[in-house]
């Protein structure tokens, strides 16, 4: 009873061990002829065959003989040998590579004309994503390694930046290394304190870094909306060799400091009424108010129309000069505000546009800007009747005379007796 006990429990060892040391089973498998001093490439593996003797040759059963076999792998930049063996007919040899387990059997022999030729079973639990014949072994093959990316973001301007300020942000990937980075995709998240747009290039998602190239892949505008010490998002890329590995990358942090100094914003109200049609001479109301969001006070604002010919504006404070209309303001505190309302009109028939745009200036430094355009059409002066038509209207203030000139008349007599 012992030994049957004893055996079984060998047995369960014995059956562990082989688990343990067998590789694990296949996803994958080929069979290949391989010539002496040629190899079988697997992902960074490569199976390479040295010297084949053969006992005999039949073409119609199995050869005999034998081949010794070099097991390459791709590390560190160049090919390293892990295992090595001879195998005769039928024979097998077992590794593991970092990619997972190989098994190799031999299969048969054969001459072709003056070469003797092996006959390979590979095979591998590993994820293949390429396997290949290579003609003279690992001298003449490259394994894939990891491609090296720099990322680097770059905005312009990068100081003296205040509230309101447009910056262009430039996103460069470098592959400074000795393999392609292929399935490339860059993010680069939302910072806040500031708003995107203008995006002129954005080639950020499945793009390929061949080695040795320096690209931009990423082109838009930031605008500052609130002062502080801010740290633009940084730049995270994902991307895979040949063989499909994967590797994360960072960029390079950007620190911008948003000064608060005077930051006027305008809100400009549309001018009253449908924008379409307007008889000419027909005023065309509207506002603008500016108001200080800063900590510094905003000087010498002035808000300009330009004016076509044709159109004219009017409104208190605005001084016109040839095709110019401009109001000045000395200063507008921070938390101020000042509210300019003006009129349009035209003087004549047709389509015209009316820009308004401002400029001021703080601690030194100019800002200009647009504010709004006013497009409308004149279309004619209403029809004004005739004086032959309403003759009679001018009886009423003729009327009005005679009744007080009787009244004046009366009173001097009642005065004289």
């Amino acid at each position: 009873m012992k030994i049957i006990k004893y055996s079984a429990g060998l047995l369960f060892f014995a059956l562990l061990l082989i688990a343990v040391v067998t590789p694990a089973a296949a996803a994958w498998d080929t069979v290949e002829w391989l010539e002496g001093s040629d190899g079988y490439m697997v992902n960074n593996v490569i199976i390479e065959a040295g010297s084949i003797g053969i006992s005999t040759d039949d073409d119609s059963n199995n050869t005999s003989g034998n081949v010794s076999l070099s097991i390459y792998e791709w590390k560190n930049d160049s090919w390293t040998r892990i295992n090595g063996t001879k195998l005769g007919w039928n024979q097998t040899m077992s590794f593991k590579a970092e990619d997972g387990n190989y098994t190799v059997k031999v299969l048969d022999f054969r001459e072709v004309g003056r070469y003797n030729e092996v006959k390979l079973e590979i095979w591998t639990n590993a994820n293949v994503t390429n396997s290949g014949y290579i003609e003279g072994g690992h001298s003449n093959a490259e394994g894939a390694g990891k491609p090296e990316l720099v990322i680097t973001k770059v905005i312009t301007p990068s100081s003296n930046i205040s509230v309101d300020d447009i910056m262009t942000v430039t996103v460069y990937v470098h592959n400074k290394g000795n393999y392609d980075a292929k399935n490339v995709n860059i993010d680069d998240p939302y910072t806040e304190g500031f708003l995107k747009s203008n995006v002129s290039i954005n080639n950020t998602q499945n793009q390929t870094v061949n080695k040795n190239t320096n690209n931009t892949y990423l082109v838009y505008q930031l605008k500052a909306v609130e002062p502080g010490k801010k740290d633009l998002s940084v730049v995270s890329v994902t991307a895979e060799n040949n063989l499909g590995t994967k590797y994360n990358f960072t960029g390079n942090k950007v620190t911008i400091d948003v000064s608060d100094l005077a930051a006027l914003t305008f809100t400009a109200s549309p001018p009253s009424g449908s924008s379409v049609d307007y008889y000419t001479r027909t005023k065309i109301e509207g506002n603008i108010t500016a108001r200080n969001i800063g900590t510094m006070p905003a000087q010498y604002i002035s808000i300009e129309f330009d004016i076509p010919p044709g159109a004219t504006v009017s409104g208190k404070d605005i001084t016109v000069n040839g095709n110019k209309g401009t109001v000045y303001i000395d200063q507008i505190m921070p938390n101020n505000q000042k509210t300019i309302e003006y009129a349009l009109s035209a003087t004549e028939e047709g389509f015209f546009e009316v820009t308004m745009s401002y400029n001021y200036t703080y601690n030194n430094s100019a800002k200009t800007g647009v504010i709004q355009k006013v497009s409308y059409n004149s279309i004619g002066s209403q029809t004004v009747s005739t004086l032959l038509d309403n003759w009679y209207v001018l009886l009423i203030p003729l009327f009005l005379i005679l009744v007080a000139a009787l009244f004046l008349w009366k009173r001097h007599r009642e005065y004289k007796f």
